[in-house]
């Protein structure tokens, strides 16, 4: 029988996305950024982290959700960096909060191929169902590809 993988649930407003835990490297509060010029906009720069120099994405602004980075500056030192390894390569992915790590069960997780590929599907593993929430699980390997610029 194959097990169930355990996820990191974080938050992005008021919706909650999940990882694959053997993705997420660590979890840090947000450092000094260095811009990088003719970046795509979701890539707001670069930190030292741990001595590897990490690009940041802003992944409310990849996945097209409102309340984008450096609106508020409150709550941009708030924010987190969700630090995850893509083919040997660091990234740190801006979070809002991390909620948890839990199990969805095979039978709790539903595809979403019957949804319009226009909407970022290409991204999405399946939306797991605990209890009331409801977490869209994304393919970090899909949604952040170093070797093409991001």
């Amino acid at each position: 029988m194959e097990e169930t993988p355990k996820m990191v649930v974080f938050k992005l407003g008021s919706n909650e996305y999940a990882l694959k835990v053997d993705e997420v490297r660590e979890v840090l509060k947000l450092q000094d950024i260095t811009a990088l010029p003719n970046s795509p906009d979701y890539v707001i720069g670069v930190t030292n982290i741990r001595g590897e120099i990490t690009p940041i994405i802003d992944l409310r602004k990849k996945l097209n959700i409102s309340g984008y980075y450096g609106e508020d500056s409150k709550r941009d030192k708030e924010m987190l960096v969700m630090v995850v390894e893509i083919d040997g390569v660091p990234v740190g992915i801006l979070v809002d909060a991390v909620n948890d790590v839990i199990q969805i069960p095979k039978e709790n997780i539903e595809k979403v191929d019957g949804i319009g590929s226009n909407m970022g599907v290409d991204y999405i593993e399946g939306i797991g169902k605990i209890d009331n929430r409801l977490i869209i699980i994304l393919n970090i390997d899909k949604l952040i590809k170093p070797q093409e610029g991001f």
